[in-house]
Order: structure tokens, then sequence, then C-alpha cells
């Protein structure tokens, strides 16, 4: 029986003998470690964490690089803004339900802040989107104004709209500007009174602030009452009414074939009617004759001070 322990152990010894030379032979796939080589504990733990760590990354998405995300910008601006010829982009994030931000700037006009939709790519203006968040900072400097556009080529607005009022034939130095609405804009300009633009099919509409704020109760920011009130002077320089200094001034309505009527008040304490046409005064009457001409009396003026009934 001592026999047989003898020789279990000696096969046992064997076999651990064995399995440590394939561990440590190169002829076995191993390689020849010598004392004081084997490999610590803790650094077979590092070993581990790092594969953990490298497969946790493969298994992220990884950021699109520019050009991936100019090939899939260009094409939504191709169908939410066709006018756009696309110089700069960049992912901007995306929604709660997965909807993609892409920002784009263009070559000439506005940038536009895009959303990849499902129903089709929607294109939002950046002058647009500025403009907003100057008119909510008015009223609230800490207000949250939104996403904003940030492209190099998009920090432009006053200079977008500038160009639409060339476009539209102004005469003017711009030295604030302002989209009030999609295709709706307002400019002003320096030392003069400014102007308000519409974008109509292909073409501007351009109405001076003074008229507007006459006709209506439209305010406009960046044109003061002096700068409004000198335009007057030169309206009727070269006419009937040229010796009139007017001190205040009152829209009496249109007429499509003769034009439009405005009351003046003169600094005389006078008043008269001048009607103007294509931009020009045509024709002056005095504010004696305003019921007799338009069945209405002058408002700025007296009619004891013109001579007439009190």
């Amino acid at each position: 029986m001592l026999k047989s322990l003898a020789l279990a152990l000696a096969v046992g010894f064997f076999a651990a003998g064995a399995a440590s030379a394939q561990s440590s032979n190169p002829d076995y796939g191993g390689r020849n470690v010598q004392p004081g080589d084997e490999q610590p504990v803790d650094m077979r733990r590092e070993t581990s964490a790092s594969r953990v760590r490298d497969d946790r990354r493969a298994r992220q998405p990884q950021a699109p690089t520019a050009e991936e995300v100019m090939a899939a910008a260009r094409p939504l601006a191709a169908a939410a803004a066709p006018a756009c010829q696309v110089t700069e982009a960049a992912l901007r994030g995306a929604r709660e339900d997965g909807t993609k931000l892409y920002e784009v700037a263009c070559a000439s006009g506005p940038g536009y802040l895009l959303e990849d939709m499902a129903a089709g790519p929607k294109a939002n203006d950046c002058v647009l989107q500025w403009s907003y968040g100057e008119m909510a900072r008015d009223a609230d400097p800490a207000a949250d104004v939104g996403l904003q556009c940030s492209l190099p080529g998009n920090q432009n607005p006053m200079q977008v709209i500038a160009t639409y009022g060339r476009e539209a034939g102004l005469d003017c130095q711009v030295d604030q500007a302002r989209a009030l609405a999609v295709d709706v804009y307002e400019v002003g300009c320096a030392g003069r009174d400014g102007w308000r633009l519409e974008k109509v099919g292909a073409s501007w509409k351009s109405s001076p602030c003074w008229d507007l704020q006459l006709r209506s109760d439209a305010v406009c920011n960046f044109s003061s009452e002096d700068e409004s009130r000198a335009v007057w002077p030169r309206l009727v320089a070269g006419s009937d009414a040229a010796a009139c200094v007017p001190v205040d001034v009152a829209w009496m309505g249109d007429n499509a074939d003769r034009g439009s009527f405005y009351e003046i008040k003169c600094q005389s304490g006078e008043g008269i009617i001048v009607r103007f046409k294509d931009d020009a005064a045509q024709q002056t009457y005095s504010c004696l004759d305003a019921p007799q001409i338009f069945r209405k009396e002058c408002t700025l003026t007296p009619a004891a001070a013109t001579g007439g009934r009190a």
C-alpha cells in the first residue's frame, strides 16, 4: 500500500511539473520565466479593467467628422432653404425625439438652424432667431433666448438686413437693424429716420418710419422723434408749402389716383394740407378749405387760428 501511495504522489508531481513546464517553455507557446519575472497579480487586474474600458469605448457612438456633418447638412439645406449655398456646417445636438439639429452658414444671406424631421427638413432663419433673442433681452436681460446660431459665418445679422435695405433701394447708412417677423425687418439709419422692410414675393416693400407711425400704432425702435420730424422740411422743399416750418403732422387719408394727404401744423400757427405722390409734394391746401375738399376739418390747428370758425 505504501508503494501505491508513493506511485500516486509521483504521478501527481509529474503532472504538475509538466503543466508548469508547458506554461514557461516556448516550445509549448509559453515564455521563459526567470525567478522574479512572474507577472504581479495587480498587473493582471489592471489589464482586465483596461479591456472593459476599451469594450465600452467600442460600443459608444463616435462623433461624426466635419466631412460627415457637411454631407448630412447639405441635402437638408437644399430641401428647406434652396437659396443657401452651404459654406459651414455643425451638428448642434438632437431633440428628445431624436430629431437632429444642424447649423449651416451660407455664401450669402442668413444662415439656418436645420431640423431633420421625419416629415421633412425645417429651416429656422438665424437672423430671425437672433432678433427674437434681442427682443427677449430688451424685456429681460436675463431671459433665456433659446438656441442661437454660433458659426463664425452667422455672426453678421445686421449686415444681412443692411443688404436687404440696399436691395430695396434705401439710401441709408444702417446703424441698427432687427427682424420683426418672418420677412419683416426694421432698419435704423445713422442720423436719419429709419424704415420698415417687408419681403413680398421676390420684391421689397419699404415704409418710412415717420409715415408708418402716423398711419398706425406701430412703433419704430430705431428712429427718434427728432429724426422723423426732420424729414418734413425736406419733403416740402421746393413746393408751395416750403415756407411752412412743420411742428406737427397728421395723416388724413389716401386716394388711389391722387396720392396721400397730410395735415401740417406750421410754426407760424397756420395749418395746411399737402398732397404727396411719388414721394414728392404735389399740391397745397389751406385748412380753411378742408371741410369742403375732404369733408373733415384739420385736427392739429384750431379753426380760429386759420381764420375759420372757432
